[in-house]
């Protein structure tokens, strides 16, 4: 986020779910006690002046969860352990740019380069902050990519293709019992 800031200072991380827990000052030891993962990212932000850069979106419906993909410059997945993401794949559907970790099955859901950027060890700061800066100085600012990414999608995540292909191993493998 620091190097993203750098070149877009109004730029902003917005997170899908609850903020790290506040109960105030009597009770914010015990739930920095309870939850040490909380107040390590809490810790980072004010260290590296990122603080006001991080907004929590609180829990979101279907429909606010469209609309936050939408509203989105790039959509970013920086997991250490994934198979097949869900919110990947709904990004995709949405035609958002993406930058994800490749780690697991994220590479052959997103090719690097056409529908998104991967990069490395999702730890890799540098990397990913070069992927996010990549896609948003591109010369349309991803939507290229976005497109791509979406058109693959529709056809990895179609219901009825994907049905009949399921239909399809199982009709095979019954009369391969039946052999």
């Amino acid at each position: 986020l620091p190097a993203v800031l750098a070149q877009y200072g109004n730029a902003q991380l917005q997170i899908a779910g609850w903020p790290p827990l506040d109960k105030g000052p009597l009770l914010r030891p015990v739930i920095d006690r309870m939850f040490p993962y909380k107040l390590y990212c809490k810790r980072l932000a004010a260290q590296l002046g990122v603080a006001g850069h991080i907004r929590y979106t609180g829990p979101l419906d279907a429909s606010a969860m469209r609309q936050a993909y939408l509203e989105a410059d790039v959509f970013l997945l920086p997991s250490s352990c994934e198979n097949s993401p869900n919110s990947l794949g709904e990004a995709m559907l949405l035609g958002l740019p993406c930058v994800a970790a490749a780690v697991g099955g994220i590479p052959s859901m997103l090719e690097d380069g056409r529908e998104g950027y991967l990069y490395g060890d999702a730890l890799d700061e540098k990397a990913l902050a070069n992927a996010i800066l990549r896609v948003l100085q591109s010369p349309d600012g991803g939507t290229a990519m976005g497109q791509a990414a979406r058109a693959r999608a529709l056809q990895t995540h179609d219901a009825a293709r994907n049905a009949d292909d399921l239909i399809h191993i199982y009709e095979t493998i019954l009369r391969e019992e039946h052999k």
